[in-house]
Order: C-alpha cells, then structure tokens, then sequence
C-alpha cells in the first residue's frame, strides 16, 4: 500500500524498520502522541514518542500512557517519568519539557524488551485522549451542584457540603466561591473556608468542575454569619498599628534605607511602601514601576501598595474622570494594566503580600458632582464595566458578570486584583470633602463653625454619607480596608505666609481638628464594618521641638527648623501621632494649646506645649496603619525621593531625620491593634 493511497483516506503514515506506525490524521483536533520505533534487535528495542501541540492553545503539562504485550518491560527510559502497572505503562513529563505552545514539540523513549513485530504499544492516551489527536475536546460543563449547605460554623471557620454533580466524562473537582470570589478548592463533596471575620455573613457557592476545565453554573447561594468571639483574621496586616512610606525607590533611597537600618529595633522596619500608578499615558510606566516598587520593598523587608490613580487619567478633572468610566476602550486599558501590575508584583513578591489603594478622589468627584442626577444611587450610575472582560483581566462564562454600573465597576476591579494577586488586601480611598454640609474651609473645622457638640455631629452625618454611598457602591466586596487621606501637600507648604498664624491656616490643624480627623475615620469604620488605612498624611512637624536627635543624622544632636520652603515644611501630623514636646509664641501658642476635646494628652508649661502620641486613639477609632508621605512633589520628605531640594543630598530626607527618628522609637513599642 502506497503512501497516496493511505492520505487520501485522511491518514498519514510513516515506514519505519519496515513498520508502519501511526502518525494521526490529518488536521488533528488536539494534541498527538506518536510513537516510533527507532532499533529492534529481536531480543529487545529502542522506542521514542514525540508529543506534539497540534491545537491552538498551551499545552502545561503532558502525559502519555499505553499498553505493552503481557511480559513486555521496561528497563531504561529518559526524558519523561515512568511508572507501571502490570503492563501498563505511564510517561509524564520533566517539567521543564511540559509547556508546549501550538506547534512545539517534545520527545522521550526508552528501552524495552523483548522485541520483535508485537513490540508497539497500544491503547495510547494522551492527557486521557486518544494520542491521535481524534478525541473531540470536552465542552459540556458538568451539572450545577445541588443541596449546597453549611454543616459547622465557627467565628473563623464556614463548613459545607453539597450534592454530587455528574459529568459526561467526570467531575474533577469542585470550587467553592465566597462573596463570588475563589475560595478554596474541593475534590470531595465537604470544604472548609478559613480566614474570615467574626460576625461576619458570608455567601458561598459552589461549581463543578471537570478535566477539561469546564465549569457548571453556580450553586444555590449559601449565606452565613460566622460566630462571635474569635481572632480577626490574621495575614494581610500586622498585629499593631503600621507605618508606611511613600517611596520611589532610587539609589538614594537605598542608601537611606541602609543608614537607618541600624537604629530600628532587630527585625523591625517601616512597613509598607507605597508608590502612586497614575493612568492616562502614564499607564504604560506602570510595569516598570511595578517592577521596581516590588523589587525594592521585598529586598529592604517592606511591603509593596500600589496607589491606582487611573480613572482620572492623570488629571484632577470630574469631567475626565467620568468620561473614562464611560469609555470601554479605557477601561480595557486600565484593567490590562492592572491584570499586568498584579501578575509581575506577584511573581516577584512571591508569598508576600501586595496592597493596593484603589482610585483616590473617584468616587468623591462621583458623589458630589454626578451621583444626584441618579439620585445618589451607584446601582443606577453607568459605567462600561464590560471594557473589563474585553482586557482579559476578566473572562466572561467563568467569572462574575458584573453590570456596567459604577457598582459593577467597583466589584469588578476589587475581584480582578484579587483574582490575579493572590496574597492582595484592597481598599478605596474616599475623601473628606466629597459629601454636603461641611464649611468652606473642610469638613474637620465644623467644630469651628458649627460650636463643638453641633460641629461634631456634622462630621459624624458627613462620614456616613461618603460611607453609604461608597458602601451601594460595593467598596466593601473583597475589600480589607477602606482609606482616607489628608491633604497631597505639608500644611505649610500649601500656606507658607501662614506659619505665624495657624489658626486662619486650611490644613495645619491643631490637637482638636486631628481629634475631628479620627472621629470622622471612627463613623467610616462603623459604617462600613472595615478597618481604616491612613493615607498620604504627611511626615512634616510642629517647629520648636525639644527632643534631641541622634548624632548619626545631625551631629548638633539637634533637628533643623523647617524653613517652611519647598519640601522642607511643617505639618502637624507626625506632631499628633507620634507626640512631642514644643515651644511656641503668640497666635501659635494659642492656637495649639485649644482643647474643646479636653484631651488629656495635651498639657502646656509656660511656652511649651506637649501633645501625647496618639496612635492608642488612632487604633480605637479603627485605623489599622498609617501610610505617611504627601504626593506632591513640593512635598516634605521623610524617606529622600528623586528631585530632592538642592539643598539636602539625594540620599537623605528633606526633614532632618525627624520622622524617621520617630518612626525607630514607636517601633520599640508598637500600638496593639484588633
């Protein structure tokens, strides 16, 4: 029989040592296996398969398994690795020769005997398909579980268990989804979720899956409320109150950050490292500095966050950032972007955690400029949350079919992080102007406003209004934290010519207007049930300080005065927070010495005011980490950025070592959190 004769059949062969092996058919549907039969010495032979990707898609991973004549053995192989029952015999791949893209090939063989004309395998599978490649691929989905159920529940702990679904090849596996995203796989009928909050409702699904990867619809939703009384769960924070940085990582900052080392207490360090991801044009950076943000942060012991800026387009415009939400060729590109981020962030940090603050000012601009036309309603908001699934960040038939809603896009990129950063802990930032009613100078001055009792129930109506409607808006779907800031600039950057008389000054608050600030992050974390993460507070203090710094970073033992100039600017921030003791005059003592809170913390003697740390009062209002740093570039600098000031090295802080200074010292003894 010739060749031709053979092809017009639809069969390819092949002539080997007068054989004639199998080759698979022409225009084989999937992956092939052929075997050949390169020396036969009647007492024994030489054979080798070559797998080869005949589909359109990856192969990862490859297994051939066949039959030998009974007596057949094996007795030396390479390339793959064997095992064998009777004689059935299995070859899987070394790992480095198992992904095969289309049209790649890959080989192994062995040695068995005895040999002679009935020496060819038989029965040959391939990934459990013919090796010819004819077996028609699996596309039907098993059936959608049934009877799924809690059996157990702890404050920490949800068990289930559902009905078997059939298959028409077979089920493989079945995963178990919470709040509709993946959380933990099965290949019996029971599972066990962990890592959840006390008093917490929950709601689970369950989906069969097969060998093929198809996956059934979706379960009867399952809801339950864990118990009271157990631990938070524990992972994405650490047990006390955090600190972290802005930080563009550079030589310089390696430097700093090898300078400082020595004077943390052994195995502490600033916690996290935050660097901003803006969008627009700049969406294509955002690799690289992912690259470099994650990179840096694992090999100086912090924690990478990425601050994801995209939707404004890399503008302080409503009107852009609206007409982006709008635009599916946008937000196909922000989702790329961060599908991208998430996967080389992950491939670098490993097992590390990654966080992320997700959109700062968007949904503020939406709640106080577009929202009332939908009657403060997101579910009503439109959005093209479908440019999502067309980045394939998402895909559409396995996860969520989320709504071209604002709700929907909010969901949407809370699964997609997570989805594609499995060690993730989210949340969005909201802001303290976005919603009515607060005075012309901010919501935290209604105290002065207002009178005290009034001004604070105007901050507590104020927070629950962003919360409520960042809570219809989803923020809480996936979501670790919600996040606030304070201002993108040092108080006295932003109003220089006001040092002397802070009390007409926007931002640079005294002990009362920072006790305003917590109270107004306390009625977030009611309202939302999350925990608090401060953000871009800036790392500037109250001039006339009476501690003495470390001689290794000023050797007067002395801080600098801040001058007040471009990056070099008083805030009260680190004041407030860490604590200090402070001499002051005039319109400054008066002003910093107010206490309508009747704080005690706060004491004056003659020109010198002190103020007690208040990371205890942080953590009591639900802040679980404080992340210090403001955005612009005039900014005062606690750890050095490129572009520092002439006036100080590029290795060294804008601020004389102040801030970290106090950052070592409250590392010594940390604030617990819950």
């Amino acid at each position: 029989m010739g060749r031709r004769s053979l092809t017009a059949l639809g069969t390819a062969v092949v002539v080997v040592a007068g054989l004639l092996v199998f080759a698979g058919p022409a225009g084989a549907a999937g992956p092939s296996a052929v075997f050949r039969k390169v020396s036969d010495w009647g007492s024994g032979f030489s054979g080798e398969y070559t797998v080869k990707n005949t589909g359109t898609s990856t192969v990862s991973g490859w297994k051939v398994e066949f039959d030998l004549p009974s007596g057949s053995a094996i007795g030396s192989s390479w390339d793959a690795t064997m095992t064998q029952a009777g004689s059935h015999f299995t070859f899987v791949d070394k790992g480095w020769n198992g992904t095969l893209a289309p049209g790649q090939t890959a080989s192994f063989g062995f040695n068995g005997t005895p040999g002679g004309a009935s020496a060819v395998p038989s029965n040959c599978k391939l990934n459990g398909k013919a090796c010819d490649g004819s077996t028609p691929d699996d596309t039907t989905a098993p059936s959608v579980p049934q009877n799924a159920r809690s059996t157990a529940k702890t404050a920490n702990t949800v068990s289930l268990a559902w009905n078997a679904s059939t298959d028409n090849v077979g089920v493989a596996s079945y995963e178990v989804y919470r709040d509709g995203l993946p959380a933990t796989t099965a290949t019996g009928l029971t599972a066990t979720v962990s890592g959840l909050s006390p008093e917490t409702t929950y709601v689970f699904t369950v989906r069969a899956k097969d060998a093929a990867g198809n996956l059934s619809g979706a379960s009867a939703a399952v809801s339950v409320k864990t118990d009271a009384g157990g631990p938070p769960p524990a992972g994405w924070h650490p047990p006390y109150l955090s600190v972290g940085t802005v930080y563009e990582p550079f030589d310089g900052t390696d430097r700093f950050f090898a300078k400082v080392k020595p004077r943390f207490p052994a195995g502490s360090n600033v916690d996290y490292g935050y660097l901003y991801l803006n969008g627009g044009q700049q969406i294509a950076e955002w690799k690289g500095r992912a690259e470099r943000l994650a990179g840096k942060s694992k090999a100086n012991g912090l924690t990478p966050v990425f601050v994801v800026y995209a939707m404004g387009g890399n503008s302080d415009s409503p009107s852009v950032m609206w007409s982006n939400l709008q635009s599916s060729s946008y937000v196909n590109q922000v989702f790329g972007g961060l599908k991208e981020i998430a996967t080389t962030a992950t491939n670098i940090m490993g097992s590390g955690n990654v966080g992320y603050v997700l959109e700062p000012d968007t949904l503020g601009y939406l709640l106080q400029q577009y929202a009332g036309t939908y009657g403060n309603d997101p579910e009503r908001m439109p959005a093209a949350t479908s440019g999502a699934y067309d980045s394939g960040a998402l895909v559409r038939g396995v996860d969520p079919d989320f709504p071209n809603t604002l709700t929907g896009f909010v969901k949407a990129m809370n699964y997609a992080l997570k989805k594609h950063t499995p060690h993730a802990f989210l949340g969005w930032q909201l802001n303290l102007w976005a919603a009515s009613g607060a005075p012309g100078n901010g919501i935290v001055h209604s105290t002065e406003a207002f009178g005290f009792e009034a001004g604070k129930q105007r901050i507590v109506d104020n927070a629950r209004a962003n919360a409520t409607f960042a809570l219809k808006a989803g923020v809480g779907y996936a979501a670790e934290f919600v996040s606030i800031d304070k201002y993108g600039l040092d108080a006295m950057c932003a109003e220089p010519s006001l040092a002397g008389d802070p009390a007409r000054a926007t931002w640079f608050w005294n002990n009362d207007l920072w006790n305003n600030y917590l109270l107004f992050a306390k009625t977030l974390k009611q309202t939302l049930s999350l925990p608090v993460v401060l953000w871009q507070v800036p790392v500037g203090h109250i001039n006339g300080t009476t501690r003495t710094s470390p001689t290794e970073y000023n050797s007067s033992g002395r801080f600098p005065v801040l001058p007040n100039t471009m990056q070099q600017c008083e805030d009260s921030a680190s004041t407030f927070f860490f604590g200090d003791s402070f001499t002051a005059s005039g319109a400054r003592l008066e002003y910093f010495t107010r206490n309508e809170w009747r704080d005690p913390k706060l004491t004056v003697s003659g020109s010198t005011v002190t103020w007690g740390s208040h990371f205890q009062e942080a953590a009591a209002a639900g802040v679980v980490s404080i992340l210090m740093g403001a955005g612009v570039g005039t900014a005062t600098r606690g750890v050095p950025q490129p572009a520092n000031t002439s006036a100080v090295p590029v290795d060294a802080p804008t601020d004389g070592y102040y801030w970290i200074t106090r950052v070592q010292e409250y590392y010594a003894r940390p604030v617990p959190v819950s």
